[in-house]
């Protein structure tokens, strides 16, 4: 048809009478043919002006001649004719845009020709080369370049060019950059010759690095003769190749992004860094010039309070981009390193300022901020070498503390005289009885010495050694803002250790590690007070105290603070100046004990924390086991020895005892009672739990064992206590034991006396007593009716249910007193339901609540807990609040179709609700999806008029013109994903994670009535409350199901509030016995929930009817209750629990410390789930109850309440960076050198074992374990976010990931198991994203630029380490007291703690984008695919192989040899693909003399590059038959739809046939046919789109011999023997059919 154009269309008889005459008509069709096709050539060929080059250089012959050579090679422009037509429908377009290669779309002129060809073919090569990690990317690359007919070009021009080769490498730089580089500032081209500069620069050090590697090798004789030559042309780093300059940009590629960072916060940086003449990368000579001429402050800006803040504001907004360049800057130079180090203390002294002004002056407190003007005298004292790892700088702060008390001291209390004890200006002042005044400090002074007199002359009238002081004169309120003043000096001097002092984690100057133990230990440094006796060195350690004190307030908090920080970094000196500060007490100890047991309680919880953070360090379990182990058996060996009474040595022992007691406590718990220890750790354990036995049999040594204890019974209950004492008899010590079955406490003792009463009545009955006292006790009752009802039935199931658990029916209640109770029951009018009241009696609940022998101790207490809340519901009205829990429990079938509480719910259809209350008429928005599945909304009309990015992927949104971006789709209306009935799926362990309004903990409280409810409906009415649970569970399990689910609820309570199982039991009975006590009436509640509108309002009513109040002030509620427990009179003398919950008056100081004990009390471990819980608790204080005071405290601290609701996913942002370098490590190494049929079968710890360096093994190692941390944290919540079109399996996201998982998980793919890392990637950018947005519209800040996740370091990330780097703040902002009988003490400062985590994680990070194209695994089979192979033709023209049969018998035996050449042609192809090649060069020389890939290999010596297609085609068939004899998959990437099995009659006519065609060739032929076309993916949505899979397989094969691309020629198809009724979908089965063996 093509060649008869002139006679069908352009001598056409229309044509003709439109044009006129034959001539036009002619000339017209060739004019609408061939002008479209100049229109698209000149478009590309005018990109970057590229037109404008002919005319500018014309005078350059060079120019002109590479710009003709370059246009007129299509192996360089790689310009096809596909390429100017539309992209499906394959029509001729008729308009051109003119394009651009500038960075972000930007227009420039380049003056190189065809600039941007040479940058998209670079970067191909480089990216193949990079494939190879064996062999060197730069060398590789420029050997393709070079021999590619680009190369040739460029040679030819190098050749002529006036200049030579650098002429062409400047011209390049200079578009290289404006393809490379975003212009930000008002002055482009000023900013555009900065960036070449820079890049010029870089390449100049990597010729010097180069040159100084090439003089280490050389010999003495050979740097003397080639001394002149290697360095005689300074400028020969001009002579780079072009690989060169794009690596050499890839390095400095970050920093080049942050000096664009300082453009946009200082503009005029630009013009003045073009003044500027330094040698040093160009975003640390940026910085330079803007710390000095930005940052650094003005006397009168710091003295004004609104200046003042615009200065703060601006170094907040500098901060993130500074810190991230002060760790990107190299120590390439020395140079380099002053420059870096000049702006590093620039920056510190900025910071100490800034965080003076935050903490100290804060413009909220007026007076400070008026009157104190002190900033400017601390900016000129640190001076301009501020580094706080050295003491001169310590020191200033210390002496400007002392200044500024002094002047605190005036303006709060006035002008003072002289203190006659110390003869300074009295600070902080109290009046004796004499009325004289003295420092607060002196007088405590006084005290200590037992000087209780008054120093002034002439009077000395004695005082009470207890004297507190009395008051100045109306100095109250100076007192308060004094104490006040002293707090905030204290949180600025720990925030400038922790942010300064042990930056980096390195060790600040021995004199300020010094310093700081001084604070801690509150003495003098040695050599500094030289005293005689002990009376002199007591004053001298309260002198030096005093000193302390005018300078800083050490109290307990910021001495743990401090000793934390120095354990981190240097252990060692910590014990060394610990030691001498206890030889030093040892003369004054038995007089005064006090201040030295303070700080042995100071050290050992310090070293216990250290201790703990060791050991989360460990990487297995096997090595926290032996650390455990080792630190007792040191221990031991310490307290044995005679030591001095007190010792650095027997405190560091008791600190490793107690840790190792917990570890102990923890590891019997799992191994007697949990039963979840892997048999591989059962020999380290028991070595544990023997090293703890040596220590707790040592008779000299009481309290070892009582702490270990304490730690089973607080943590785990004291039924583990029991239970383990069964394994360890030694664990309880024989006067401490009782029956396992008489000690267990009564819960139900929180109800009163009344209950009392009342349980010894029943008691009484039980062994046969009459009921006349019992009946007697119920009519006297002080109470309502139902509290009464409730507490009977508690005392009777107290006493005659729970007697059911002993094995020895005597011990059990007798069938007659049952019978009479039963009676009872049924005469009595306290019972209002008689039927319950008779179960009770008769033990005759039903399912886990009847009380059995042997019962586990947690189904026991369970049962308890649902037994009391089943009272509670049996006297509650079904329209009360409990209404809800009544009809679950007693007519579940009532509440089919409810949106349960505490449920997760898709929250898309409660955005709609709330964009459409705020619309005004006229507008209709509607919602769409990007690619990747994220919503979004146009107002207005709702139609696309413009277009965006997704802020959580940066994909493109929206459109124009009314028409949507292609990819992008409408979101149906009133689409709700969200489940009625329960949909946690099975039991498993859960952290607590906030649900809408409810907290964590409020949350998990919810759940468990939820869970107890349904457990009771259940017993009634099974078959109802299995259809509400999603996933379906097997009819007969529902009930244990459920019970799981109460168990696992427990659990999660325990994990949001700190508290222990037992405590958390103890606190569901608190709470419903206030529930019974409170029944509350609420009318206009849904009780159905058949919204989730309904079912969130009745979430909030209940929380805060209930849930808030019992969940404030838990720690005294559950205190009080455990007091009732151990005081109650039947088991008031029990030693065991008076011991475990340290009833016992605590012992005076006498003989060894490690006897002391207070060293030896429980301690509640800080945590996050603490800290959380304890913001919930003062939210709810501040509520009060009332609605608009909850709404108010719901917007106190919101950052803060949002980052602990999902801390527990955030951490896991902080190894993005890891992953991502871990994606390309593995790529580097397996990319097209696996299969993904390998990548399945094969674990991580069999790739681990095959890398022989050990460094680079330990490095993967290393990443895969922050690979592994990051999934463990956000796994759960996976499958419900889309990434990329793609969503992950629930069941992947079911697996761990340990070094026994499949490797195919940790490489990044669409399909398959690499689903899990780049949703892994995908979850952990939007999650970043998330958080920033809604920071953003909290504190009405714009967010920066978005920042793609491969330029991102941590320094962009809202990166933390839980323990590293929050813990600090926590301790910082936390006040702590031990003591006996009232547990731990914490109290926060929330609003200092919101402050710090939002500047040091949080202010000033990007959100993330993944701008560029991610990066995939290219498994083997997917590399040399058809599409590759189309390429490949067009490039080089494919022959078939000469001799295949010689070729498949050589290596039909040799599976190793056919893997590693087709990894070796792989390579091979995509270099041949991107610089095409000689059809008549040998294989073996292109891959030698151009890739430098040796080969030898003798099958390959017959081979050109022409034979490449059919020698892939023949090594990728014999591996398929391999892989299919060794039973393996040989078809992994084919679709599921092809694998369809062949029937049996099907497979007879198969055998027919094939006994006329020759086998091996219609293998080979159907093999290719597979390949090349049936699996090759169509797209869905083209509209010539079929399924294939039900095509004839005959007819397809037919087709394919007859294209030219197949070598293979069948007769014997094209009869009728071949059954057409096989279909395409039976192909693998028939290749596999043909294949075996047994098929005859």
């Amino acid at each position: 048809m093509a060649s008869r154009w002139l006679s069908n269309d352009a001598a056409s008889f229309e044509a003709i009478c439109r044009a006129g005459t034959f001539r036009r008509a002619l000339w017209q069709y060739l004019e609408t043919r061939v002008t479209p096709l100049l229109a698209g050539i000149i478009a590309f060929a005018d990109t970057n002006d590229n037109l404008d080059i002919l005319e500018d250089d014309a005078s350059d012959d060079w120019v002109v001649s590479m710009w003709l050579d370059m246009l007129s090679d299509t192996n360089i422009t790689l310009l096809k004719y596909k390429d100017l037509q539309t992209a499906t429908q394959r029509k001729e377009l008729t308009e051109f845009e003119v394009k651009t290669t500038g960075a972000y779309g930007r227009f420039f002129q380049g003056q190189l020709p065809f600039s941007w060809v040479i940058k998209e073919q670079t970067d191909h090569l480089i990216y193949v080369a990079n494939q190879d990690a064996q062999r060197d990317a730069r060398s590789m690359a420029e050997n393709a370049l070079n021999a590619s007919a680009l190369g040739k070009v460029l040679e030819r021009a190098a050749s002529v060019a006036e200049g030579g080769r650098r002429s062409i490498i400047s011209r390049y730089i200079a578009d290289f950059a404006q393809m490379v580089y975003r212009c930000y500032s008002e002055n482009p081209d000023a900013e555009y010759k900065l960036v070449i500069e820079d890049i010029v620069y870089a390449l100049r050090c990597s010729f010097l690095q180069q040159q100084q590697r090439r003089s280490v090798s050389r010999t003495d004789e050979d740097e003397e003769e080639d001394e002149e030559a290697t360095f005689v042309d300074e400028s020969s780093y001009l002579d780079s190749s072009f690989p060169h300059i794009h690596l050499v940009h890839e390095s400095i590629r970050r920093r080049l992004a942050l000096f664009s960072e300082l453009v946009q916060l200082w503009p005029e940086s630009v013009d003045r860094l073009a003044a500027v003449e330094m040698k040093m990368p160009l975003d640390l000579k940026c910085l330079l010039l803007m710390l000095e001429a930005w940052l650094i402050p003005t006397k009168p800006e710091l003295e004004n309070v609104n200046t003042r803040q615009k200065w703060i504001d601006k170094n907040r907004l500098a901060a993130p981009v500074v810190l991230r360049l002060l760790e990107s800057v190299a120590d390439v130079t020395p140079e380099h390193v002053y420059h870096r180090d000049k702006c590093r203390f620039f920056w510190n002294r900025i910071g100490a300022v800034q965080l003076f002004i935050e903490h100290v002056c804060p413009s909220d407190v007026a007076d400070i901020a008026r009157s104190i003007q002190w900033c400017w005298s601390l900016w000129t004292l640190l001076g301009d070498r501020t580094d706080f790892k050295a003491v001169q700088s310590f020191d200033k702060v210390e002496a400007f503390f002392h200044m500024c008390n002094k002047k605190a001291s005036e303006l709060f209390f006035g002008k003072q005289d002289n203190c006659p004890v110390c003869d300074k200006t009295v600070q902080f002042p109290v009046k004796l009885p004499c009325d004289h005044a003295i420092c607060r400090h002196c007088l405590v002074e006084l005290q200590e010495t037992n000087n209780c007199s008054c120093p002034k002359e002439q009077c000395y009238k004695k005082f009470p050694r207890d004297f507190k002081g009395k008051s100045v004169t109306a100095q109250k309120d100076g007192e308060e803002k004094f104490a006040l003043y002293k707090q905030q000096c204290n949180a600025f001097f720990m925030e400038v250790v922790s942010r300064f002092c042990f930056s980096d984690n390195i060790l600040p100057e021995e004199a300020v590690v010094r310093k700081l133990m001084a604070y801690v230990t509150r003495r003098p440094r040695r050599g500094e007070s030289q005293v005689p006796g002990r009376g002199a060195q007591a004053e001298a350690m309260l002198r030096t105290k005093k000193m302390f004190e005018e300078s800083l307030d050490p109290t307990p908090v910021v001495r743990s603070f401090l000793l934390q920080l120095l354990l981190q970094v240097d252990i060692e000196s910590v014990r060394k100046y610990l030691g001498e500060y206890f030889e030093d007490t040892l003369g004054f100890l038995s007089s005064d004990p006090t201040q030295t047991v303070e700080l042995c309680i100071l050290c050992v919880q310090c070293f216990e924390d250290h201790h703990r953070r060791q050991s989360a360090l460990c990487d297995s379990e096997t090595r926290c086991i032996d650390f455990a182990t080792r630190l007792l058996r040191a221990s031991l060996d310490l307290l044995r020895r005679d030591q001095p009474a007190v010792n650095i040595g027997t405190v560091e022992a008791v600190a490793s005892v107690r840790f190792g007691l917990v570890e102990t406590a923890l590891w019997m718990h799992r191994l007697y009672i949990a039963g979840d220890v892997d048999r591989t750790l059962t020999t380290e354990v028991r070595r544990l739990i023997e090293a703890a036995r040596a220590i707790c049999d040592q008779d000299q040594f009481k309290w070892p064992r009582v702490y270990l204890m304490r730690q089973v019974a607080r943590r785990h209950g004291m039924d583990a206590l029991k239970r383990l004492s069964e394994f360890q008899s030694w664990i309880v010590p024989v006067y401490a034991r009782v029956n396992k079955n008489d000690a267990v406490p009564d819960c139900f003792v929180i109800c009163g006396d009344e209950y009392k009463k009342l349980r010894e009545l029943f008691a009484e009955v039980s062994i046969g007593k009459n009921l006349g006292p019992l009946e007697e006790a119920l009519k006297s009752l002080n109470c309502a009716p139902e509290v009464g009802e409730s507490v009977a039935l508690l005392a009777m199931y107290r006493e005659i249910t729970s007697a059911n658990v002993h094995e020895d029916a005597q011990r059990r209640p007798s069938a007659e007193a049952v019978n009479m109770l039963k009676e009872f029951c049924n005469t009595c009018p306290t019972f209002k339901n008689k039927a319950f009241a008779r179960a009770v009696a008769g033990n005759s609940l039903g399912g886990n609540l009847c009380v059995k022998p042997r019962r586990v101790a947690i189904d026991r207490d369970v049962s308890e807990v649902v037994t009391h809340f089943k009272i509670l519901l049996m006297n509650s009205p079904n329209n009360g609040l409990q209404g809800l829990w009544v009809e679950l429990a007693t007519a579940p079938q009532n509440m089919q179709n409810s949106f349960l509480p505490t449920m997760p719910q898709d929250d898309l259809d409660d955005i709609r609700t709330a964009i459409g209350q705020g619309i005004v008429a006229g507008e209709t928005p509607a919602f769409y999806q990007c690619k990747n599945g994220h919503p979004y909304v146009i107002g207005n009309c709702g139609r696309p008029v413009a277009a965006g990015t997704c802020l959580q992927c940066g994909a493109p949104v929206g459109g124009t013109a009314y028409r949507l971006q292609a990819d992008n789709q409408a979101l149906a209306a009133n689409v709700d994903n969200t489940r009625w009935g329960h949909i946690l799926g099975q039991p498993l362990k859960r952290a607590p994670v906030p649900e809408r309004q409810m907290s964590a903990a409020a949350t998990a409280v919810v759940r468990v009535l939820l869970h107890m409810s349904m457990y009771l409906g259940s017993l009634e009415n099974p078959q109802a409350i299995s259809q509400m649970l999603y996933p379906p569970v097997n009819f007969a399990e529902v009930s244990q199901f459920l019970w799981n689910h109460i168990i696992v609820d427990v659990d999660t309570i325990h994990n949001a509030v700190g508290h222990s199982r037992d405590d958390v039991l103890v606190f569901l009975h608190i709470l419903i016995d206030h529930m019974i006590h409170n029944a509350k009436q609420v009318a206009g509640l849904d009780l159905r929930l058949l919204t989730k509108q309904s079912r969130a309002q009745w979430e909030n009513t209940y929380v805060d009817a209930y849930i808030a109040q019992g969940l404030n002030g838990l720690d005294a509620k559950i205190q009080g209750a455990n007091n009732l427990m151990v005081n109650d009179n039947r088991l008031g003398n029990n030693p065991l629990l008076r011991t475990i919950f340290e009833s016992d008056a605590p012992s005076t100081f006498a003989g060894k410390i490690h006897e002391e004990p207070s060293l030896w009390r429980f301690r509640s471990h800080i945590t996050l789930e603490h800290l959380a819980h304890a913001l919930d608790e003062n939210l709810a204080q501040k509520r009060g109850g009332e609605q608009e005071q909850m709404k108010a405290g719901q917007k106190k601290f919101p950052i803060l309440r949002l980052f602990l609701k999902e801390e527990h996913q955030l951490r896991a942002i902080r190894m993005l960076p890891n992953i991502l370098h871990l994606h390309r490590l593995l790529l580097q190494r397996l990319n097209r050198c696996i299969d993904s049929s390998e990548a399945t079968t094969m674990t991580v710890n069999d790739f681990l074992s095959s890398i022989t360096d050990e460094n680079q093994r330990q490095e993967l190692l290393s990443l895969v374990n922050d690979f592994s941390y990051a999934w463990d944290c956000v796994r759960p919540s996976l499958p419900n976010h889309p990434f990329g079109g793609c969503t992950i399996p629930p069941e992947y996201a079911q697996e761990p990931l340990t070094t026994e998982s499949r490797l195919a998980m940790l490489l990044p793919s669409l399909r398959g198991w690499g689903l899990c890392s780049v949703g892994l990637v995908y979850y952990l950018q939007e999650l970043q994203n998330n958080f920033l947005e809604n920071y953003s519209i909290e504190f009405k800040q714009i967010l920066q630029a978005r920042v793609d996740i491969y330029d991102a370091s941590h320094a962009h990330l809202v990166s933390y380490h839980p323990v590293h780097d929050l813990q600090p703040i926590i301790l910082a902002n936390c006040n702590y007291s031990l003591e006996v009988g009232k547990g731990t003490t914490i109290e926060y400062n929330f609003g200092s703690m919101e402050r710090q985590l939002v500047e040091r994680f949080i202010r000033g990070r990007p959100r993330l984008g993944i701008g560029s194209q991610m990066a995939f695994i290219k498994y083997r089979e997917d590399f040399t695919n058809a599409s590759m192979f189309d390429q490949l033709r067009n490039r080089i023209p494919q022959e078939p192989l000469p001799s295949p049969a010689d070729l498949e018998r050589d290596l039909k035996h040799k599976p190793t040899e056919v893997t590693d050449l087709l990894a070796s042609i792989d390579i091979a192809v995509g270099f041949l693909v991107s610089i095409g090649g000689d059809p008549e060069m040998k294989l073996t020389r292109f891959m030698s003399d151009t890739l430098k890939m040796k080969q030898t290999q003798t099958v390959l010596f017959s081979c050109r590059l022409k034979h490449v297609e059919s020698l892939w085609l023949m090594l990728s068939y014999l591996r398929a038959r391999m892989q299919a004899s060794y039973g393996h998959e040989a078809f992994e990437k084919v679709d599921e739809k092809y694998r369809e099995p062949i029937p049996e009659d099907m497979q007879k006519k198969l055998h027919l046939a094939f006994q006329h065609v020759q086998m091996n060739m219609f293998l080979i032929l159907l093999y290719e046919c597979i390949i090349f076309k049936i699996s090759v993916k169509q797209n869905t949505n083209d509209e010539d789109y079929a399924d294939n899979s039900e095509y004839s397989l005959k007819d397809v094969l037919v087709l394919y011999m007859s294209d030219s691309k197949s070598n293979c020629s069948i007769p014997a198809l094209e009869d009728d023997r071949f059954p057409a009724d096989v279909k395409v979908k039976h192909c693998i089965a028939t290749w596999l059919y043909a294949l075996s063996p047994n098929r005859r």
